[in-house]
Order: C-alpha cells, then structure tokens, then sequence
C-alpha cells in the first residue's frame, strides 16, 4: 500500500528531471509520430475572445505525470487567448519548445499550433461566466506583456515568483491582476523538497466556479 501511495510522487520527480534536462514536453509516448494539423487549416473552435482560457491534454511523459497528480481533470496544459491583428494566439509558458536562441521563455502561439494533433489528444475552452467589467480583456494584456518582457518558464513552480512563470500560474497571475482569484488562492501541497511546496494543478483552474465551458473536443 505504501509503494502504491508513493508511486505517483516517483513519478513527478522522474518528470522533473527530465524537465531539467531539456525534455521536450509534447513527445508522442508511442514513439510513433503523430500526424501534425497544419498551421494554415483552423480547428473546428467557436469564437474565442480575449482572456479565453484554453487547455489541452498533452502527449509527453511530462503531461502523463501531471495528470497522474491532478485526477480532476484531463488536461495538463492550459493558455489564455489573445488577439493580433484580430487573429487568435495563445499565451502560454511550457518546457521542451525553446524559442529560436534555445531559451525556453513564455510563448505566442497560433491556435492552430497551440492544439495541433503532435502537442495535443484533447482540448476544451473555457470563458469568465460573468464579466461586465472588461476583466477577461485586462487579463489577455498582462498576458501579453509577460510574453513581451520575455519571462522565462519557471521550472521550479514556484509561485512567489514573478519573473519566472509555469502554464497555470501564468493563467492564475494574469486574471489576479485583473481582479479575478480563479482558484480563490487555493493551492496543492507536494512533500517534496526539491519542488515548491505550492502548485496550481490544471484541474484547480478548470473547475473554477468563475469560469464555464465554451467547447471541448474529444
């Protein structure tokens, strides 16, 4: 029963070290490539508006393990939608896909690329339930400069921290600033000294009464 309850911690460490080493985060496990959606053909998603919170079940061995560790959900990534040129991106900090210099720094990726077949099995969007005073939007602004100030990924989740960010408390830090607590400050405990002992899993962000569901593919 012991080695049972501490399978999945030993799993989360192999993970993070093979975060450290430069693991890319969205390898298909079966080895076998998976057919990527091309760039230039839309998925089948509603409109999305500024601040829209997108996540999306991962293919790597890191997503497995984060989902091993979060059971209310079935994603182990997520984004907030912004706007350029009236096209939709998504901001999001993730390990394994360093920008051209090789840093791993928070991304703006097309919506095509954030969800294409390679990086994702499923993904869902959601949406403020409530949000007549423009907080979505300020959300996707900070968003923005977080992707413009460069901030790297933050690879010891530690959410004290501002000038290094992970996928949720980018999310989670956005919308605060905006005025919206998503998760209420609610935060998973890990008893493992090498990882900060304070986490936002994905499925605290999904499962946020403040947030509903736009969409979800299956």
């Amino acid at each position: 029963m012991i080695i049972r309850k501490m399978l999945p911690l030993a799993f989360l460490m192999l993970a993070v070290i093979g975060l450290m080493l430069g693991q890319s985060a969205d390898r298909n496990l079966s080895g076998i490539p998976a057919e990527a959606t091309p760039l230039n053909e839309s998925p089948a998603l509603p409109a999305l508006n500024d601040g829209d919170v997108i996540f999306r079940k991962g293919r790597s061995l890191v997503s497995a393990v984060v989902m091993m560790n979060d059971p209310t959900t079935a994603f182990s990534h997520v984004g907030i939608v912004v706007h350029r040129d009236g096209e939709p991106f998504i901001i999001h900090a993730v390990p394994g896909e360093p920008d051209e210099n090789g840093d791993e720094k928070v991304r703006c990726d097309k919506t095509a690329d954030f969800i294409s077949h390679d990086k994702a099995s499923r993904y869902a969007v959601y949406r403020l339930c409530s949000d007549t005073a423009g907080f979505s939007a300020r959300a996707a602004s900070k968003a923005m400069e977080y992707y413009h100030e460069k901030l790297a990924f933050d690879k010891a989740f530690n959410i004290k921290s501002d000038d290094r960010l992970y996928c949720t408390e980018l999310v989670w830090k956005a919308y605060l600033s905006s005025g919206i607590n998503l998760t209420g400050s609610h935060f998973t405990r890990l008893s493992m000294n090498f990882l900060a002992d304070s986490l936002i899993l994905p499925g605290q962000l999904l499962n946020s009464s403040l947030l509903k569901e736009i969409h979800v593919n299956h």
